[in-house]
């Protein structure tokens, strides 16, 4: 019989007898600092994993504590039980409402902070790249941006299901300030709005857990590449259980092959929650962050595609630049319950994102065509100044409830956002700094920049979006789950140059079921609606209508085997229609124009398995297939065809890694991982031309030297892969916007408890 995870009854005085109880009964306990605590009671095993947004249950298997006659009660724990607690605060994309992930009606992956200290990536969400259907995009300017695609299209990036301003990496979170990386795959409007179709990834961020306790990071290695971390947690401050608090602080210098390329990193962030009564609580955190950087460059091709001999990941075309970026985000949440089964949530965060550069725009080459050719090898360097400033301010207000019926426990929650955007982006093109002949790049002679030309304005936006939800999961019997929700969106983008105003409005639906098929295993079916206000203009100086889009989705996701296999599969069909594309038109330097390219679709299906082997072995597999496809073409000058694929969406994706853990003798706890990583070629129909795609082999080792400090070394692209992890911007033009990842790297940490 599926159960349900109760909401919130982790109040303060209720946790502290519920975990005497759990105290009383306890056989043994182990803990992990910053990861699961096994609790074996009885002959059950409970499994609490503290995350950022609490005690969140991982493993559910037999009945929880119910709410009878609109009482909250504490039922006595039988000895075959498994106690299921909710999360405090809606930092998941998921707490909403209460509910069991394996009842979700959609495809929900996440990436804990086990595995992403194992995998040892540098940037957080390089680790995305392990799942089925989600792909780097494109590195852009700071390591630490860039976008991803998710089953063909791009993810919106999230903060404790908050919006983020990326800001070209300005705006990002530091990976020591995240505890798990939570990825919803469709449309996810119910949720956020508008937001683009293909999924959301959020960014889980660390919290304050009980106890005391300091955790320090130290990592080096390749290109000269440091870094050093800090967290500290206060489980009472101020000699009282109410207040607690946590600090995460690191410094970070990171380099690539690309010398002189690297980015410098400040980052800190204070929490504070309180638990003023049983019914009242309260969350904030404070985050500053601050990146200087000297930029990479990126290069062209051949027309055919091919990379030139003369480039290697090495090869640094350009002038040095320099680029800053200065990110303050504020973000807090007020809880308090009139009833046991009714409560008040009000969120709120805002971001100011500042984004300076000065620097040359790596190489282009638009003679003759896109690409070199033969015939003509040069390509010329550019060089531009400009800022970027951001800021986001968002408010929300919920009641979230619940009744009784069917026997069952029915939730549901009402309410409100508001949400303004500005963004202001000033711009002054230098022109040509220099002509490089591929042939011998070692004669290349830069000019000296001149950045006297006055700013202009490129972009000054201001948006506002007002919305109102409601959703609800319903269960008419013990083995069904519906879960159905409808947002109104009202939004209005206005020019603040022009003092144009662009308003539209739009309903989303989505509607799902999850019925139990054995214990432990859901199957799901879902359609899901989204609404996509698009940023752009025409050439003819009309601003770009939104973009719309369906998805239907079937799929099966639980555990088996006594949770020695966890599995999620999924078979989707998305309809995009009104899809902006930038102008074919468009020359450089001049003003930057997008088409409507009409309807796409993206048809596919993805399988994710983590098996537990043995206690020592495990593995995690997973595949992805996209079929994405324009399927109607409404303006001729969109270079694209009915039947052409969609530019740069690679239709395989998969991932395998295997992690073994020696358990006895005078190497106990020692581990070793290995993973193979890989995509597709990536088409790009408009010049005629699929680009390769690549297999990474990442190989780890890590040995615990005492209970307080752990030594770890990483090894990614083990076999020394040349590969492009950019390729010629949005449309996979060959004329500029190539760039190598990294070849070799490797890294050693140490962690340190007290």
């Amino acid at each position: 019989m599926p159960e349900h995870a109760v909401p919130d009854l982790v109040l303060h005085s209720r946790l502290q007898q519920l975990m005497t109880l759990l105290l009383m009964k306890m056989r043994m306990i182990r803990i992990e600092g910053g990861g699961m605590k096994s609790l074996l009671v009885g002959t059950s095993t409970i499994v609490l994993s503290v995350c950022a947004q609490g005690l969140y249950a991982q493993e559910m298997t037999a009945s929880d504590l119910r709410r009878d006659g609109g009482d909250t009660r504490e039922e006595e724990v039988a000895e075959d039980e498994t106690i299921v607690i909710s999360g405090k605060f809606q930092n998941s994309l998921i707490n909403r409402l209460p509910i069991e992930p394996v009842e979700l009606p959609f495809s929900l992956e996440t990436i804990d902070a086990d595995t992403i200290r194992e995998r040892g990536f540098i940037n957080p969400l390089d680790f995305l790249e392990t799942l089925p259907n989600v792909v780097r995009r494109q590195t852009q300017l700071l390591p630490g941006g860039g976008s991803y695609l998710i089953r063909g299209l791009y993810g919106t990036v999230l903060t404790d299901n908050r919006p983020e301003n990326d800001s070209r990496g300005a705006g990002r979170r530091d990976i020591s300030q995240i505890e798990r990386i939570e990825v919803i795959k469709g449309p996810s409007s119910i949720l956020l709005g508008p937001v683009i179709p293909g999924g959301v990834i959020n960014q889980v961020t660390k919290a304050p857990r009980p106890g005391d306790f300091v955790n320090l990071v130290a990592r080096g290695g390749s290109f000269g590449t440091y870094r050093l971390e800090g967290d500290a947690n206060t489980g009472a401050l101020l000699g009282s259980d109410v207040f607690s608090g946590r600090v995460t602080l690191a410094y970070e210098d990171q380099q690539s092959p690309q010398d002189p390329e690297h980015t410098e990193t400040i980052a800190v962030r204070p929490v504070l929650e309180a638990s003023f009564t049983d019914r009242t609580r309260v969350h904030a955190s404070a985050s500053y962050t601050k990146r200087d950087s000297v930029p990479g460059s990126v290069f062209p091709v051949f027309t055919d595609g091919t990379v030139p001999d003369e480039i290697t990941a090495e090869t640094y075309i350009g002038i040095p630049g320099n680029q800053s970026g200065e990110d303050t985000y504020l973000e807090a949440e007020f809880q308090h319950e009139f009833l046991d089964n009714l409560k008040l949530v009000m969120r709120g965060s805002y971001q100011d994102t500042n984004f300076d550069y000065q620097t040359s725009q790596g190489a282009y080459n638009y003679s003759g065509g896109r690409g070199f050719d033969p015939s003509e090898t040069s390509a010329y360097v550019y060089f531009s100044e400009g800022y970027r400033d951001t800021n986001v301010t968002y408010g929300d207000a919920q009641l979230v409830g619940d009744f009784q019926l069917f026997g069952q426990r029915q939730d549901w929650v009402i309410g409100a956002t508001a949400q303004k955007t500005k963004f202001a982006s000033f711009f002054a093109f230098g022109g040509v700094l220099g002509i490089v002949d591929i042939t011998d790049l070692e004669a290349a002679n830069y000019a000296v920049p001149d950045f006297s030309t006055p700013l202009a304005p490129f972009s000054d936006t201001e948006d506002e979006l007002l919305s109102t939800y409601a959703e609800a999961s319903l269960r008419p019997t013990d083995r069904l789950t519906i879960v159905a929700g409808l947002r109104y969106d009202d939004y209005k983008r206005r020019n603040l140059t022009t003092g144009e105003s662009a308003p539209d409005d739009h309903v989303s639906l989505r509607v799902g079921g999850s019925y139990q098929l054995v214990d432990g295993l859901n199957g799901y079916a879902s359609y899901a609606e989204s609404f996509i206000p698009q940023t752009g203009v025409q050439s003819s100086g009309d601003l770009i209508d939104p973009e719309t889009a369906v998805n239907y989705e079937i799929g099966i996701k639980g555990s088996l085997l006594d949770g020695r296999v966890n599995l999620t599969a999924a078979a989707f069909s998305l309809t995009r229609q009104n899809v902006s594309t930038p102008d074919p038109n468009n020359v450089p330097g001049g003003p930057f124009f997008v088409v409507a390219s009409g309807e796409q679709k993206h048809e596919g299906f993805e399988i994710n398995a983590g098996l537990e082997l043995t206690r020592a072995l495990s593995l995690d597999l997973s595949y992805g297939y996209v079929d994405a496809s324009i399927t109607e073409v409404i303006n001729s000058g969109s270079g694209e065809d009915v039947g052409d694929p969609v530019a740069l969406v690679r239709s395989h994706t998969f991932s395998v890694y295997g992690s073994y853990t020696v358990q006895e003798g005078a190497l106990s706890g020692f581990r070793t991982g290995l993973g193979v990583r890989g995509i597709s070629e990536r088409p790009a129909p408009r010049f005629g031309i699929d680009y390769e795609g690549y297999t990474l082999v990442d190989a780890s080792i890590a040995y615990p030297v005492s209970e307080s400090l752990e030594v770890q070394l990483n090894v990614l692209n083990l076999l020394d892969e040349e590969y492009r992890d950019s390729i010629g911007f949005n449309s996979g033009t060959p004329a500029g916007g190539h760039r190598f990842g990294n070849p070799r790297a490797a890294y050693v940490t140490l962690r340190a408890s007290l």
